[in-house]
């Protein structure tokens, strides 16, 4: 996969930015990972092969090589401390939305309403980590991220099938198909395309994620899921084996025409 369109930044950062992104494709990359790799020991940032344990730990966590917050599979130096600017990759995007959340907590003590969202934060750690970076926590939301090109593990699979499978994986471990039921209702959206994926912003102010139109239609997909249901776009449902789930054509804002999708249910609903 190449990568494309680095960094929308000037001078000397542009420089760097475009020679961060550039060293995973170039014959530098796979002079960094031999050296990396031969410091012990396992786990690895998969990236670069920056070891986060044994004596490479020791030597390499100082200088930035260490888990990164977003994923515990890459380092921080690969991410959050990259120079601002990045590349057009294709990507994946997941967002996660609790339902009726407002409503639920009105008047509800702040610290148990905090507890209820380290719980949710929990049950999206769990669902989608290794794999998924996670962009963002906003509120009662989540956002990930599925980046196939700096991680080359999924073997034979395809990103849509894992996004599917995390997003159903997230809505069981809250409780969705359980005796219990969930403790939270939430909804996911889904899609697939090409984003621009980097540090974005400028001097003290950015942050590693991505923007551009498959991120607006994942969060778009994502308000038209009912809780307990995942809807996916007709490029995520492309890269999944058998039927994708039901199709509908939802009107999404700031959309000039309707866009396919499918919804797909939690165990034991119907979807809408």
């Amino acid at each position: 996969m190449s990568v494309a369109g680095v960094g929308s930044v000037n001078g000397p950062d542009r420089g760097r930015a475009e020679e961060v992104w550039r060293l995973h494709e170039t014959r530098g990359k796979r002079i960094m990972t031999r050296l990396w790799s031969a410091l012990p020991a396992s786990p690895r940032c998969t990236m670069c092969a920056a070891p986060f344990a044994g004596a490479g730990r020791v030597l390499l966590r100082p200088l930035g090589y260490r888990p990164s917050r977003k994923n515990p599979n890459l380092c921080v130096t690969c991410v959050e401390a990259s120079p601002p600017g990045g590349a057009t990759l294709q990507t994946g995007v997941l967002f996660a939305d609790l339902r009726g959340f407002t409503a639920r907590t009105e008047g509800t003590a702040p610290r148990e309403v905090s507890a209820l969202l380290r719980r949710f934060y929990r049950c999206a750690e769990d669902a989608l980590f290794p794999d998924a970076i996670i962009d963002k926590l906003i509120g009662d939301e989540v956002m990930a991220l599925y980046l196939p090109y700096l991680d080359g593990r999924l073997g034979t699979r395809t990103v849509q099938e894992l996004m599917v499978e995390h997003a159903q994986a997230l809505l069981e471990a809250v409780g969705y198909g359980s005796e219990e039921g969930p403790f939270v209702e939430v909804g996911v959206g889904l899609d697939f395309g090409e984003a621009f994926v980097g540090n974005i912003g400028d001097r003290a102010l950015y942050d590693f994620t991505a923007v551009g139109d498959v991120v607006n239609t994942a969060a778009r997909l994502q308000a038209q899921a009912a809780g307990g249901e995942v809807v996916i776009s007709a490029r995520v449902a492309a890269g999944v084996d058998g039927s994708p789930g039901v199709p509908v054509s939802l009107e999404l804002k700031g959309r000039s025409a309707p866009v396919d999708a499918f919804r797909l249910a939690s165990p034991g609903r119907d979807p809408m």
